[in-house]
């Protein structure tokens, strides 16, 4: 009577140094098997600290693996998994992201108090000068009625006239959110402007 002998597949853990190597190698699929076997912990790290946003926490995410595979050679075997070196990197693109994030926000406070100072209509004569200064000011005064997030969305897409993607990408947020808070500042701003010229 014989018997069967029954085939174990390999574990991932024991795989996970030849997928290195050969990641190592620029073997894209095997860098992806890495991916599937550590995204969720590494996107649990990165929500854990960006709870507010999903959405940044995904990009973050995201990032991480894209650095991982930028520095996958630098990575050395020593018998412990790649997910700490993984979750090293996430808290670095995490710290970096608020870095930026709070540099970004004195930027645009500063770029907010001098909005009034770099806009303002051409003027042909002393009326038309009158009137510029008037719609100046009743600028100033509607802008000051709507939050800070849709005074910087204003500034960035028609004064600074960048992109919808430019701009999510300086306000470190998605194209989707620009729009939603474009349209509700412009709505917020016309009817603050209404107000103050009626």
């Amino acid at each position: 009577m014989t018997t069967q002998a029954h085939i174990v597949p390999d574990s991932p853990a024991k795989k996970e140094p030849s997928l290195i190597a050969r990641a190592q190698q620029g073997d894209g699929e095997a860098f992806a098997e890495l991916y599937l076997m550590h995204h969720d912990v590494v996107a649990t790290l990165v929500g854990q600290r960006v709870r507010s946003n999903p959405a940044v926490a995904e990009d973050l995410t995201a990032d991480v693996f894209m650095k991982a595979w930028a520095k996958i050679t630098t990575f050395t075997w020593t018998g412990t998994s790649i997910r700490a070196w993984l979750c090293t990197i996430a808290r670095h693109v995490v710290a970096d992201h608020f870095k930026t994030a709070a540099t970004r926000r004195l930027t645009y406070v500063d770029h907010i108090t001098q909005l009034t100072d770099t806009w303002a209509p051409p003027v042909n004569n002393p009326e038309d000068t009158v009137l510029s200064h008037l719609a100046v000011d009743d600028l100033h005064h509607a802008l000051s009625e709507i939050t800070p997030r849709q005074q910087i969305v204003i500034r960035l897409r028609f004064l600074n006239e960048m992109t919808v993607h430019e701009t999510a990408r300086t306000m470190g947020t998605t194209d989707a959110a620009v729009k939603t808070l474009q349209w509700r500042a412009l709505d917020s701003l016309r009817k603050a402007y209404t107000g103050a010229v009626a």
